[in-house]
Parts: C-alpha cells; sequence; structure tokens
C-alpha cells in the first residue's frame, strides 16, 4: 500500500505587529484547523503573498502601529489578489462602505468563536 499523506490544511497569512497579539491570532487560525503563515508588517505581507499561491485568507489587524495600514492591505489585496478571503479585526467601527468587498472586520476584544467560525468558513 502507498503512502498516504496528511491532507493539506488551508493556510491563512496572519497580519500583526505586536508579538502578543501574534500569538493569540495564531492561536485562532491553528483552534479552526488551519495553518497560520505570519507576518509581522505590510510589507512582509505583500513579500509573502507574491511569492505563495497557497494562501485562501488573510487574518490581519487594522489597528497596527495607530496607522491604517491594515485597511491599506487589505485594499491591497482585493484588488491584487481577489480570490483571497479577509478577516481584520480592530478596535475602531469602520464605516461599511469602507470595508473591502467580501471583507469583515470583527472588533474587539476578540471575540474566540465568531473569529475561528469565519475563519473555518472561509477555508471550506
Amino acid at each position: 500500500m502507498g503512502q498516504s499523506h496528511p491532507p493539506t490544511l488551508p493556510r491563512v497569512l496572519v497580519v500583526e505587529d505586536d508579538p502578543i497579539l501574534m500569538m493569540a491570532l495564531t492561536e485562532f487560525v491553528e483552534n479552526a484547523g488551519c495553518e497560520a503563515v505570519e507576518a509581522s508588517s505590510i510589507i512582509e505581507a505583500i513579500q509573502i503573498l507574491e511569492a505563495r499561491t497557497d494562501i485562501r485568507t488573510v487574518f490581519t489587524d487594522l489597528d497596527m502601529r495607530g496607522s491604517t495600514a491594515g485597511m491599506e492591505l487589505a485594499l491591497l489585496i482585493r484588488d491584487r489578489w481577489p480570490p483571497i478571503e479577509l478577516l481584520m479585526v480592530s478596535s475602531q467601527p469602520w464605516d461599511p462602505a469602507q470595508i473591502p468587498s467580501r471583507g469583515i472586520v470583527l472588533g474587539k476584544p476578540f471575540d474566540r468563536r465568531k473569529i475561528e467560525a469565519t475563519l473555518r468558513r472561509f477555508a471550506e
């Protein structure tokens, strides 16, 4: 009998500049049955997306370093990589008109169940 390879887990790019938050977000991804690929900056995230074709979802914090870089990344992803799903977290309310199509923004403090359920749905 040939060797069977375990199924490949859906890959989620996690973009977070705070190491403590990165650990929490990565844990949510793994609990949702996905594999986390970590990027600690917008530039690193773009480099990963340019180099890899196996990222299905990007999970980003919109509040990184007090800037709008997280939303700029989300808009860039929607423009350059339209099939990728977008899950964003923010402590600030966002105008729905500012959110990219098919993007979901969840508030802080984190709702673990809601985040993990969304990641599972994107992975289907």
